[in-house]
């Protein structure tokens, strides 16, 4: 059967294929990432989670710089819906590729006071969802095996290197950046010092409510 538009979602899907249906929907992923990053920096305006998006940001100009150096084209017949002819590399790909390194290096290595299970299990998941969504890009006919390959690739190393570029330059200087003057205006904060966040607001909002009661 033809393949229909899904919805808002920038896909063209089997209406009867189930599995099409989900891989259409894990093609999206990149748009709920940026909007949940978009989320936690309104809300937490957290130094980390702000670079983090940056990242994402300078990743996809690399992904525009990289396609109109290679001009390499979609495979014949890819769906037309808004996106230029350029598919090498992928930046869907690209884009897991990041996530999927820095994410991964952020729970590892700048996460504490967690088990280390509790680490590789969403690393698990983020692989999962890296994986569904490459996946997805070639079974749907957006790109070739060999265009989401280089897109993962290029964005596993250069959202590797960007993380190690934080590690050694930025993050010492955190404390000083988030004692700005624009910073404090913002309400930007560096929480490297806190080993659980999630408790440690819990317990100020807890201990509020107590000298309320």
């Amino acid at each position: 059967m033809a393949r229909v538009p899904m919805g808002m979602f920038l896909v063209m899907v089997d209406p009867e294929s189930k599995g099409e249906k989900l891989l259409g929907v894990a093609a999206m992923e990149p748009y709920f990432i940026v909007c949940a990053l978009v989320t936690l920096i309104v809300r937490c305006r957290e130094l980390l989670v702000c670079f983090w998006f940056l990242g994402h940001i300078l990743n996809e100009a690399l992904n525009f710089f990289l396609k109109r150096l290679f001009k390499e084209q979609r495979p014949e017949g890819a769906p037309a819906v808004g996106f230029d002819g350029h598919g090498m590399p992928s930046a869907h790909s690209q884009f897991m590729g990041f996530y999927f390194a820095f994410s991964s290096a952020v729970l590892l290595f700048r996460i504490r006071d967690v088990s280390l299970l509790y680490k590789l299990l969403p690393v698990a998941f983020n692989l999962l969802l890296s994986v569904a969504v490459v996946f997805g890009r070639v079974h749907l006919g957006f790109h070739t095996e060999a265009q989401v390959i280089v897109g993962l690739a290029v964005g596993f190393l250069f959202g590797g290197c960007y993380y190690a570029f934080l590690h050694l330059v930025l993050f010492p200087r955190f404390p000083a950046m988030a004692s700005w003057s624009l910073s404090k205006f913002l309400m930007l904060r560096d929480c490297q010092h806190v080993d659980n966040v999630i408790q440690a607001e819990y317990d100020f909002y807890a201990s509020r409510r107590k000298k309320r009661a």
